[in-house]
Order: C-alpha cells, then sequence, then structure tokens
C-alpha cells in the first residue's frame, strides 16, 4: 500500500509539473503570437504609407503629363502654323519666278 502511495504523489507531481511547463509553453507561444502580430501592425501601417504616397506620386505624374500633354498640342499647332505659312510663302515665290520667266521670256520673244 506504501508503493502506490508514493507512486501516486509521484505521478501528481508530475503531472502538476507537465501541467506547468505547458502553461509556460503556452505562454510562450501566445507572447510570440503577440510580437508577430505587432510586427505585422507595422508593416500594415508602412504598406499603407506607401500605397498613399505612390497615389500622391502617381498624381502628380498625372498632372505633369498633362501639362507636357499640352506644351506638346500647342507647339505642334504652331509648328503646322508655320508649315502652312512657309508652304504659302514658297508657292508664292514660285509663281512670282515663274512670272518673272514668263515675262523674260515674253521679252525675248519680241
Amino acid at each position: 500500500m506504501l508503493m502506490q502511495t508514493m507512486e501516486a504523489r509521484d505521478t501528481d507531481k508530475r503531472i502538476d509539473l507537465l501541467e506547468e511547463r505547458v502553461d509556460e509553453r503556452f505562454d510562450h507561444v501566445d507572447a510570440e503570437f503577440r510580437r508577430i502580430d505587432a510586427r505585422f501592425g507595422i508593416l500594415e501601417t508602412n504598406i499603407r504609407e506607401c500605397r498613399a504616397e505612390q497615389k500622391a506620386g502617381v498624381k502628380e505624374l498625372r498632372a505633369e503629363i498633362q501639362g507636357v500633354r499640352g506644351e506638346i498640342q500647342l507647339a505642334n499647332r504652331e509648328l503646322r502654323d508655320d508649315l502652312r505659312a512657309m508652304q504659302r510663302n514658297m508657292l508664292f515665290g514660285f509663281f512670282g519666278l515663274a512670272t518673272l520667266f514668263l515675262t523674260y521670256a515674253g521679252f525675248q520673244l519680241s
């Protein structure tokens, strides 16, 4: 009977010790999860900040692109107007030169 009591006590101590160790491990695991959650919270905040900065940068780029596009269109219109004026001048010059040739040829024939 004495052996059974000692064994029962020894088993109870072992179970208590095992319960304590399991509780310690769960506390450790719980602390690790809290630490990981905190890191992910920081990461999520950083990602939100990066996205906000990226959106602001894209808006700025779009505004700049629109401005450059407007400048290019204006320059293109001015260039077309200049080319048309140059074509008119060349055409008038050609007709003026042709008139001179025809006038000179007329004097030669008479």
